[in-house]
């Protein structure tokens, strides 16, 4: 799909609701991806009721001194909402992610992404086994190890969330799929007979947040807050609880 121009991004962000329709001046609009599933987040009736997206959330808002406010989006929103100015920051994210021109908090939030098979699939000792196999895949998401290394090659099967992702390599519809490590621990300790098996970490990394530049809040205020949580534990507190 083509990239939109700079232009037309900003031609549109003009048509949307500003920051101000959204939020009040004392609140902190947190992004929240609607295909997500624990232990990054937990929906209840379309609202963000859990997880680490919440936690995390929360903790950074009254650091900030300012209330936690959750935007749902889909993939396909989010572009538009943080360049419009309607969510102020988007956490737990890299920039090879997500298309626009943001500004970026250091690398904080410690994950990698992984395959993991279901019963009798071929045990896999590279990315390049995958080669015409079919994988669970969200609609949406970005893979840029594994598109890099199968090309044309890299059999997508897309479920509209992970959670439904999830579910399909469950049933058997698909041999096998890309998780994140944390989710893959939080499924294990939460059901240690899982019939989900481990097979290649191919992307280790830390995630950012990305930062409207047409939000309330400044960059500098965001990345002191979580050096502050850094420091102190705070987010080391948090993750350890979905581990």
């Amino acid at each position: 799909m083509t990239k939109p121009s700079p232009a037309l991004l900003t031609a549109l962000s003009l048509l949307l609701p500003s920051a101000a329709a959204y939020g009040a001046p004392n609140e902190l609009v947190l992004l929240a991806p609607l295909e997500s599933t624990m232990p990054l987040a937990r929906y209840e009736h379309g609202q963000l009721a859990g997880g680490i997206i919440k936690d995390m959330g929360d903790a950074l808002a009254q650091r900030m001194g300012r209330r936690a406010v959750y935007l749902g989006s889909g993939t396909a929103g989010v572009q538009a909402a943080l360049m419009a100015g309607r969510a102020d920051i988007m956490c737990h994210v890299l920039p090879q992610w997500i298309d626009g021109d943001y500004l970026w908090t250091e690398p904080m939030f410690p994950d990698a992404e992984m395959l993991v098979g279901y019963g009798n699939a071929p045990h896999l000792r590279s990315l390049k086994d995958l080669k015409g196999k079919r994988v669970g895949t969200v609609a949406g998401y970005r893979y840029p190890r594994v598109e890099q290394v199968l090309g044309k090659h890299f059999n997508r099967v897309d479920s509209p969330s992970m959670e439904h992702n999830l579910q399909s390599v469950m049933k058997g519809a698909v041999p096998y799929t890309i998780i994140s490590e944390a989710t893959l621990a939080y499924l294990k300790r939460s059901d240690a007979s899982l019939p989900l098996r481990p097979e290649l970490v191919f992307a280790a990394f830390k995630t950012q947040c990305a930062v409207s530049r047409n939000g309330r809040v400044p960059l500098a205020e965001v990345s002191q807050a979580l050096d502050a949580m850094s420091k102190d534990g705070s987010i080391d507190q948090i993750l350890a609880r979905y581990r």
